[in-house]
């Protein structure tokens, strides 16, 4: 470095310097900058600050790093340009590797490791570069030369503030350098590391390439494994057929051997008595020609025997051809008979009338016959007229009574059951709805009366069903005809399938009794657009295969049912249930289809409010079930009157009911009436309303062939 003269004294005067004084070496402050030596501290404390947890890369840094400390030259020029040297030789290092096609991976990774330590190791160095050099004089003092005692150059030593400027100007060129040097290793190792990058990405697209091929592999395995798989079982099915085969060929061949046998133990005998016969026939020519002649005696018998035999085989075949002819033309015949059986069936049917009302009175029953002899004002007069009598106690009559006195009433139907009917009784004449069912055409069974009269007894039967036959109501009768008469018809050639569904209509809502799901929402659609069949939809359907299969669904039936306690009956139904039964039938001989479809109704009660002190829910019930008993009377009487409009769709009961209500059905009501003499108001009711149903007159029932 050039010295500056010293000022002459005498030439110039003393000049107030415009450089910052020998004592003020630090930057003046600027907005936003750092100081180097805090700038410095900073970073050294960053360094030293705790890192985050060590992993397997920190680790193999920190060995890198105490690898090139060990051998790190002495610091100033010569280290640092043995720095730079060692720094272009770690760089050539990675290039190495990367050039050595399937090179090892972890060689990569500890090569770009060491050369990353040696780059972090770079701040200490450059820290300690950064420090101010002292003056290095002959004394080797270590203080700035020309400070004063206090540390500070005075304001005239320019000279010595230059000196100061110009080893700072070099220190700060051997910083730039060195962050220079160090910029070029971090691009190195950035290039290095974005190689590895590249190799690790072919090595992940080769992996999962490969891991694509073994799946594919594997799935190919697996199919070649089923179809092995399947030809096995094939060949075992076809081998054992095979053995059987051979297993019956040899039992045949054995019977035949036994044969055989049978017949060589037989002609050796008659060689036997043919070399008897030789002998004695030797003996004498005349014996032997006499022999010769009863053989050929025998042997024309056995022509002639074999001829007749052959005869009468023929005269067999023909009749037994005969017979068969005569038997396919029976069968012909019997077809045909079964197809007339079911016109005239029908015919008799509509004779009947497409719309029937029974009645049925049930007997007293527990406390009701305390105090009563017999039933007085009800008077069965024969199977088709019952007689209702109104009497007044003569204590009652006064002298306003007039209308109050004794009066009769007549009523006729088409069939009268009394207290003392049984169930099967009541069955024997719903028995003929149930063949037309069978035949394909539609048919409905619905029980009415006030609550208590013994409807649900009727459709469903008593609670002791399973033990006691006697007890078993329409449903589970209806199922066990239908199953004996599908067995007689299997003769025919007739084969049928059965579902059946139950629901129960409660507060105008649909609800299917098979299932304990209350959320379970059914709606009536129609079954096409241009049809008038209904059918409810997410209605479960189950098929009938068996008559304890019913008795299953009846009771789980029961279950779900809305039942409740009221003051005119202890078990009184809420809701008006629907036992669903549709039959598919086909004949395999004429490919004839039929479809019926059989609805037993068992309505609900109809009751007085004041008499069965309904309160809160059962108050809702009872309303809802009056309305829809109103409702169905409204239909009822629209189809007497033959209104144009019939209104179906004003409660849930006469829209399920339509089809049944509206001609395109064989119906069946059967109207329940109490046999206590204080229910003569709601018996009255029913029997009227029993006779408009039996005054209508709903048209012809089609039937209905299967899809």
């Amino acid at each position: 470095m050039s010295k500056l003269p010293a000022p002459s004294s005498g030439a110039r005067g003393p000049q107030v310097s415009r450089l910052a004084p020998p004592g003020s070496l630090t930057k003046r402050p600027r907005e936003g900058s750092v100081d180097l030596e805090t700038g410095l501290d900073a970073k050294k404390s960053k360094m030293e600050a705790p890192s985050a947890p060590v992993t397997n890369l920190a680790k193999s840094k920190s060995r890198s790093m105490m690898s090139i400390a060990g051998a790190r030259p002495a610091p100033g020029r010569a280290g640092t340009a043995g720095g730079r040297v060692g720094v272009a030789a770690g760089a050539s290092k990675p290039k190495t590797t990367l050039a050595r096609p399937g090179a090892d991976r972890r060689q990569t990774t500890t090569a770009l490791n060491d050369r990353t330590n040696s780059s972090m190791s770079r701040p200490g160095l450059a820290r300690e570069k950064s420090s101010l050099v002292t003056v290095r004089g002959p004394a080797g003092a270590g203080k700035p030369a020309g400070k004063a005692a206090g540390g500070k150059r005075p304001a005239w030593d320019l000279k010595g503030r230059l000196e100061d400027m110009e080893r700072m100007f070099d220190t700060t060129n051997r910083r730039v350098e060195d962050l220079e040097t160090e910029k070029q290793t971090l691009q190195t190792d950035v290039e290095v590391k974005k190689e590895v990058v590249v190799q690790s990405s072919e090595e992940i697209r080769t992996l999962r390439s490969n891991i694509e091929r073994s799946e594919q592999e594997l799935e190919n395995l697996r199919r070649s494994l089923r179809e092995k798989e399947e030809q096995f079982n094939e060949e075992t099915v076809r081998l054992k057929r095979q053995l059987e085969d051979e297993q019956y060929t040899k039992s045949s061949l054995e019977r035949r051997l036994k044969g055989l046998e049978d017949e060589l133990s037989s002609k050796q005998t008659e060689v036997a008595g043919l070399k008897n016969s030789v002998a004695e026939l030797s003996s004498s020519r005349a014996g032997v020609e006499a022999s010769l002649s009863g053989a050929k005696t025998e042997l024309e018998a056995a022509r002639t025997q074999i001829l007749a035999l052959k005869t009468e085989s023929e005269r067999k075949s023909e009749e037994i051809k005969t017979s068969l002819a005569a038997q396919e033309e029976m069968q012909a015949k019997l077809r045909w008979e079964e197809s007339e059986r079911r016109k005239l069936h029908n015919l008799v049917q509509e004779l009947k009338g497409n719309i029937r009302v029974f009645c049925r009175m049930r007997p007293l029953l527990g406390e009701e016959k305390d105090g009563v002899d017999e039933i007085r004002h009800v008077n069965i007069q024969g199977e088709k007229t019952l007689e209702l009598i109104k009497t007044v106690d003569s204590a009652n009559e006064s002298i306003a009574g007039g209308l109050n006195k004794n009066m009769k009433y007549d009523f006729e139907f088409d069939r009268v059951f009394g207290p003392t009917s049984s169930q099967g009784d009541v069955f024997a004449e719903i028995s003929q709805l149930v063949q037309s069912a069978l035949d394909g055409y539609n048919v409905c069974v619905f029980a009415y009366g006030q609550t208590g009269s013994g409807k649900t007894f009727t459709m469903e039967g008593g609670p002791a069903i399973e033990d006691d036959e006697s007890e078993c109501g329409m449903i589970p009768r209806t199922i066990r005809q239908i199953f004996e008469v599908q067995e007689k018809l299997k003769e025919k050639s007739w084969q049928y399938k059965l579902q059946a569904s139950f629901l129960e209509i409660y507060n105008e809502e649909i609800r299917d009794l098979l299932t304990s799901d209350t959320n379970h929402k059914c709606e009536i659609k129609m079954s096409d657009s241009k049809g008038t069949d209904l059918h409810v939809t997410n209605l479960k359907s189950e098929e009938v295969t068996s008559e304890s299969q019913i008795a299953s669904m009846i009771r789980r039936a029961r279950k779900n049912r809305a039942q409740a306690k009221t003051l005119c009956n202890e078990r009184s139904s809420r809701s008006h249930s629907v036992f669903m039964l549709k039959i598919e039938g086909y004949n395999t001989a004429t490919t004839e289809t039929c479809c019926g479809t059989l609805n037993l109704v068992d309505l609900a009660g109809s009751e007085r409010i004041k008499d069965s002190g309904s309160e809160g829910m059962r108050l809702t019930e009872a309303q809802a079930i009056n309305k829809s008993l109103s409702n169905l009377g409204n239909v009822i009487m629209a189809l007497a009157q033959k209104n144009s409009h019939v209104p179906y769709r004003n409660s849930k009961l006469t829209h399920l009911l339509q089809n049944c209500l509206g001609g395109n059905s064989k119906t069946l009501m059967f109207v329940n009436i109490s046999p206590k003499e204080e229910c003569f108001s709601e018996t009255l009711n029913s029997l009227r309303f029993a006779t408009k149903v039996n005054q209508c007159n709903i048209g012809t029932a089609s039937k209905k062939a299967a899809k």
